[in-house]
């Protein structure tokens, strides 16, 4: 199986992309093919609102780095998203990643998408309570939802969590990727 990791965070091995890749590792582990986008390397525009997708029942068309995003996301069978919390919110690349996914949705609103993608959420922020913006990543997970994918889990780590938490989340990471 195909297990895509599209890593939100503008640092590399920062808080949300090593759990993400933890996740990934297990993953590996377990077989599975692994692609991995990482967002802020990337050219990714925003959604322009053309409607080729929906008139026409395609992919996004716009001539970015999501190109073979696209291609890859028809053949998987799981989604890892990360992301940063900034300002209470997922971080902004993230936002417009989860925005372009408005292709899938054809002219009648009906899902372009193999249905059962498992998806997984991995999330950092710096407030100590792992309760506080759980809204806000069910909404942003709900919209991957919407495709007909299916949520495995959502991992939420805290910069202040104590180190042995820490490490447990890692091994639970893991985990979660090894029963992709």
């Amino acid at each position: 199986m195909k297990v895509i990791g599209v890593l939100g965070s503008p640092r590399s091995n920062g808080n949300s992309s090593t759990i993400a890749r933890r996740v990934l590792d297990g993953a590996r582990a377990a077989g599975h093919e692994v692609v991995i986008y990482e967002i802020n390397k990337m050219n990714v525009r925003g959604c322009q609102a053309c409607r080729a997708c929906k008139d026409n029942g395609v992919d996004c068309i716009l001539d970015d780095d999501l190109k073979p995003y696209w291609k890859d996301l028809h053949e998987a069978g799981a989604l890892v998203v990360s992301a940063v919390n900034y300002a209470a919110n997922v971080n902004g690349p993230m936002i417009t990643f989860m925005n372009r996914h408005y292709c899938l949705l054809d002219k009648d609103w009906k899902v372009r998408l193999h249905p059962g993608v498992k998806l997984v959420g991995v999330f950092s922020q710096g407030n100590p309570d792992l309760d506080k913006y759980v809204p806000v990543y069910d909404w942003f997970l709900g919209d991957f939802q919407n495709r007909k994918m299916v949520l495995v889990d959502k991992i939420i780590h805290s910069a202040r969590m104590p180190q042995e938490q820490a490490d447990a989340l890692l091994e639970r990471a893991y985990q979660v990727g090894l029963s992709l």
